[in-house]
């Protein structure tokens, strides 16, 4: 389960990654937003994070009576894990996503400026300055997209993140109390509800900032139910094809003509099938 929530994480982040690179004037990041490259680095994150949290398995046992799998017996491992999950999962992405927004939003303005020289020392048509404003709006959107998530994403993660840590550094307390024990319990209750939140609220998100992915919805899911509830009035009837040479009978000044012994007097007279007619 770790596995997957990191692969998500990471996957977020080589996102912002990739972002940055689509929107730089540099060439040579630019290559590397292309899609080969961005499935070699699917499958290498997928790899590294079967690879490494496999201490889990070492380490991890169930405690009798309690019913309970966790890192409970080795405080030095557990500590470990806490530590690692804070860094790979909770230090690392949000600096590197951070980072990436800033740079994306230093090249989007960088691009800004650059179209508004060219309009002020081009004339520009109508058309041309109307998609420089729909590239403008586009680029907004995205921005406040990635932004939004990474901002929730901090948010989100960070009650996980530091039970994580706490539960290391009190597993081996005694005598807890009652109450003590209660607001632990809640504690590790909200702190999972947070990492199963995340997942789900990107979409919600994109539908709250963006226009543009509000509109592209409503256009799937119009022609979805088009295509689901409209189509079955939809009649097809055959296409009368000239070329058949079927059995259907036709009747011609009181002769019964076959369609292919039609087609061949109403193409070619009798004088020029000479064989036809003398066969007739």
């Amino acid at each position: 389960m770790q596995s997957s929530f990191m692969m998500t994480r990471w996957m977020i982040t080589i996102a912002c990654i990739d972002r940055y690179a689509l929107s730089s004037r540099n060439a040579r990041l630019r290559r590397f937003a292309q899609v080969h490259i961005a499935r070699r680095v699917v499958i290498l994150i997928i790899c590294i994070w079967l690879i490494l949290p496999i201490h889990t398995i070492v380490f991890y046992e169930i405690r009798p009576g309690a019913g309970v799998c966790a890192i409970v017996y080795n405080r030095a491992a557990a500590l470990y894990h806490s530590i690692y999950t804070i860094i790979t999962g909770g230090i690392l992405p949000p600096t590197i996503m951070i980072t990436s927004i800033l740079l994306i939003r230093r090249n989007l303005a960088v691009k800004r400026d650059l179209r508004e020289q060219q309009i002020n020392v081009s004339n520009f048509t109508t058309q041309q300055t109307a998609h420089t404003r729909i590239q403008r709006t586009r680029d907004q959107n995205a921005l406040a997209m990635l932004f939004i998530q990474v901002t929730v994403y901090c948010f989100v993660q960070a009650p996980q993140l530091l039970y994580t840590l706490y539960a290391a550094i009190v597993s081996n307390v005694p005598d807890k109390s009652p109450d003590r024990l209660a607001i632990e319990r809640f504690s590790f209750f909200f702190a999972e509800l947070c990492v199963y939140l995340f997942p789900v609220t990107a979409f919600y998100l994109y539908i709250l900032v963006s226009r543009s992915f509000r509109a592209e919805l409503f256009s799937i899911v119009n022609t979805s139910i088009r295509v689901c509830f409209y189509s079955r009035g939809i009649r097809v009837e055959p296409i009368t094809n000239s070329m058949n040479t079927g059995t259907q009978r036709v009747v011609k000044d009181g002769t019964i003509l076959t369609l292919s012994r039609q087609k061949q007097l109403t193409e070619y007279p009798l004088n020029e099938l000479p064989n036809v007619a003398s066969s007739a």
